[in-house]
């Protein structure tokens, strides 16, 4: 009996794994599919299709990953005013993914996308700030752009900015904005905002978190 069962159980978890490498396989082919109608798209000069291809080769979703294809079809795209790819290569250009490291360059295309009035490009120009790497340390001007993001809804922004209040960087001291801040941030999903408020019933001093990490 217990050989039977056994049996059953290894037959059972061979099929699941047989079914898993299908539904994996059929999502490839779809992926690959889809990266074929970007790139002939991409290749007619549409901008949105430019910058889709150019996130299917940075993550590797469709085709083989490759930073220096992603750069060069976010550059394409945003070279066309695109504010997402411009956002994106801003990224590329942070993190020196695909290009060297340029933080100069990074801000460049921020910028160009947080005018447009892209949410997480205005709260990666807060970043910039806050750190500054690209422009001169401003905490002042930090907390003028992650409020700008976070009017628009963007958790993290809305996350940093209740940081920067909690701690009066850059801005007047402000706990009760702070909690409110963090309470908007948890409600739209931040789980840096749900520890925030968490440590600030126990009295714990407030860590940024993720949250400071870096560009998105």
């Amino acid at each position: 009996m217990k050989r039977r069962w056994a049996i059953v159980a290894i037959t059972s978890m061979a099929l699941i794994g047989a079914g898993i490498v299908i539904r994996t396989d059929h999502n490839n082919r779809q992926l690959a599919k889809q990266a074929a109608a970007y790139r002939i798209r991409a290749e007619q000069g549409d901008a949105e299709s430019q910058f889709k291809l150019g996130s299917m080769y940075s993550r590797g979703k469709g085709v083989p990953q490759n930073y220096g294809e992603a750069v060069r079809w976010y550059r394409k795209s945003a070279e066309q005013g695109y504010a997402k790819a411009e956002f994106n290569l801003g990224n590329m250009y942070h993190d020196g993914r695909g290009v060297l490291q340029d933080y100069a360059e990074a801000e460049h295309w921020c910028r160009k996308a947080a005018e447009q009035g892209d949410a997480r490009a205005e709260e990666g120009l807060g970043f910039l700030y806050y750190r500054g790497e690209g422009v001169p340390q401003d905490y002042g001007e930090a907390a003028r752009w992650y409020r700008i993001s976070a009017e628009q809804g963007d958790a993290n922004a809305q996350y940093v900015l209740g940081y920067l209040y909690y701690y009066g960087f850059g801005v007047q001291r402000d706990r009760v904005l702070a909690h409110e801040l963090f309470q908007q941030a948890a409600a739209h999903g931040s789980e840096d905002a749900k520890r925030a408020l968490e440590g600030s019933r126990k009295g714990i001093s407030i860590d940024p978190g993720a949250g400071l990490s870096g560009l998105r």
